[in-house]
């Protein structure tokens, strides 16, 4: 966070908790999205493009404080590791039960804000610098009125003093729940293609 965002903590007590057992079952929710629902209707499939667009806009200038007030606050967040398997093997890659990079709530993302706004992480200083692509966005209806299944790809270009870059490439499974003029993200699975990533570190959000 930054500004007055940074200097006023949250309340982290008001926020929803997950247990293991909830957290399991709100991973197993966004695995089992796949795009099922009728397609949204051109006018909110144009708002919710328009939305990422912003949203990614927002994490290249670091407007975490403007970022964070998009996430619902029952918000789960999801990268789950892939496990390789040959084709033979049944067991899926990716369960509800897999080790994760981030299992997280919103008051999680507000501690790694915190952290990042203290000024104290040094793979952060100098700062990283991020250009985001979103694209192939799909986005279905769920049955629940204002909510949305969406899929997209991203892009994130990442680089870092004079030539320290990386390039990492992946999709999204978002649920989008329009309220009011706005937009908010109440849950979202990142899926990379690795099954190990080698990045310097994930100091990022996605």
């Amino acid at each position: 966070m930054s500004g007055a965002a940074a200097s006023a903590k949250p309340d982290y007590s008001t926020y929803p908790t997950l247990d293991r057992k909830a957290r399991r079952a709100a991973a197993a929710a966004l695995l089992a999205m796949e795009g099922g629902g009728a397609p949204a209707s051109a006018a909110d499939l144009a708002r919710i493009e328009a939305f990422y667009r912003m949203e990614a806009r927002l994490l290249d200038e670091e407007f975490y404080d403007r970022w964070y007030d998009l996430l619902a606050d029952d918000l789960f967040y999801w990268m789950p590791l892939r496990e390789n398997r040959f084709r033979r093997d049944n067991r899926p890659s990716l369960s509800a039960d897999n080790m994760a990079m981030f299992d997280e709530t919103k008051a999680d993302i507000a501690v790694r804000l915190g952290r990042l706004a203290s000024n104290l992480v040094w793979t952060e200083d100098p700062p990283t610098r991020h250009v985001y692509l979103i694209s192939n966005v799909e986005a279905f209806e769920t049955g629940t009125t204002g909510e949305y299944e969406v899929h997209s790809a991203f892009v994130q270009y990442r680089n870092r003093s004079e030539h320290d870059e990386a390039q990492l490439v992946g999709r999204r499974r978002d649920l989008l729940r329009m309220v009011g003029d706005r937009i908010e993200v109440a849950g979202r699975l990142i899926l990379f293609p690795q099954s190990v990533l080698l990045t310097k570190n994930l100091s990022a959000f996605f």
